[in-house]
């Protein structure tokens, strides 16, 4: 009996072992509840653990042994206790450790000495402030479960992509994976695809800064190479390589209710393919957004199909604050001349100025004036209140 109690000693005192943070678990709560029960499963302690320490539920402490299932072979938490230390010691928040739990358990049983911490020394040696190293783990765990020398491999390599500290630092914060992945297989076929379509030098490096993600994506579905082809932009112009990143950082299905957002919206086929190849940016609007634009072009201003068609830019302005407070002036200014219809072309121009010049060259410049100006403050205070009315809404 004596013997038993002394084999046992070791696994005892790991368990009363006590942090230098915030690591309080009640131990002595937990080594009752396996007094009164002698034949509880060994993963009582892992499920005690989180599920008391973090209040995980239940059934997300079973899903995460189901990813990791030696934890329920754990027998001591000392490796749970430097994993928390560590942890603590770089600011990371008891909300942040239960995330990082959640989404990566196999990193409370690694050696957070000889493991982990030797890449959070790396995210700091890169240049990443304490705040968003907790950040970075806290999103993306699985970073910490990569080895360090792909790590710097990577980080060696992207260097080549992101000239500058700053921008390879904003790329690493919105896409961490990139300092993960395989650096043959992934990160280079990448970078040789996207350039096939143009990128080089400086415009890559945007093109990457804004979807650091595409570094892990080195290829287009069937689907997006012939929408592509279906807009019939010529691969020697810019206006190409802005349709290649809205086909290629948006879903597909998206894409193509956008386009048959168009023909409800009373476009032809050919003329919905025209309005695309001559401003893409249609397709990165709301179908919301562009049917009210076209209702008001269409049943309000009395332009036609065709005269949109290749007067893009209006769908780029706010229906509220520029398209209709103009076109009441306009309509206004050509009921008191008595000219009957509003000129579409007139119309545009008056649509293409700033604001300080449509209001010196259009308003004041007109001898009615005043009823022009009435005019124009209503329809932009009318805007404000429906604003406010909203804001209050919510």
């Amino acid at each position: 009996m004596i013997a038993k109690l002394f084999f046992c000693l070791p696994v005892r005192r790991n368990l009363f072992l006590k942090t230098l943070t915030h690591f309080r678990f009640n131990f002595s709560t937990l080594s009752e509840g396996n007094a009164s029960n002698s034949n509880a499963p060994s993963q009582n302690l892992f499920l005690h653990f989180v599920t008391n320490r973090f209040n995980i539920s239940s059934a997300d402490a079973a899903k995460m042994l189901k990813t990791r299932p030696s934890l329920e072979r754990l027998k001591t938490l000392y490796k749970v206790e430097q994993f928390m230390n560590m942890l603590n010691s770089h600011g990371f928040t008891e909300e942040q450790i239960a995330n990082i739990i959640r989404l990566q358990p196999s990193l409370m049983t690694t050696s957070a000495e000889r493991l982990l911490e030797p890449k959070i020394q790396f995210l700091i040696d890169l240049g990443v402030d304490r705040e968003n190293v907790t950040k970075i783990v806290t999103s993306f765990p699985r970073i910490l479960t990569a080895k360090l020398e792909i790590l710097r491999f990577n980080h060696e390599f992207l260097k080549t992509v992101f000239p500058t500290q700053g921008f390879l630092i904003r790329a690493v914060m919105r896409h961490p994976n990139i300092l993960r992945v395989n650096l043959q297989e992934v990160l280079k076929p990448s970078v040789s695809f996207w350039e096939g379509f143009g990128f080089r030098g400086t415009e890559l490096t945007k093109f990457f800064l804004s979807n650091p993600w595409l570094l892990t994506l080195g290829s287009l579905a069937p689907e997006q190479h012939d929408l592509i082809c279906k807009v019939g932009i010529q691969k020697e112009s810019k206006m190409y390589k802005y349709i290649v990143r809205i086909v290629a950082t948006r879903r597909i299905e998206l894409l193509q209710s956008r386009i048959h957002n168009l023909h409800l919206c009373g476009l032809s086929p050919e003329e919905a393919w025209e309005l695309v190849r001559v401003d893409p940016s249609v397709l990165s609007k709301s179908e919301e957004n562009i049917k009210k634009k076209m209702d008001f072009m269409l049943n309000h201003m009395g332009l036609s199909v065709d005269f949109v068609t290749k007067h893009p830019r209006m769908f780029s302005m706010s229906l509220d604050k520029v398209m209709r407070p103009r076109f009441l002036v306009l309509e206004r200014m050509t009921a008191l001349n008595g000219a009957g219809k509003v000129n579409p072309t007139r119309l545009h121009t008056m649509l293409m100025r700033t604001e300080a010049e449509f209001v010196a060259q259009t308003i004041e410049r007109y001898p009615e004036s005043a009823a022009l100006w009435t005019v124009y403050k209503n329809a932009i205070a009318d805007v404000s209140k429906s604003s406010k009315i909203k804001t209050k809404m919510f």
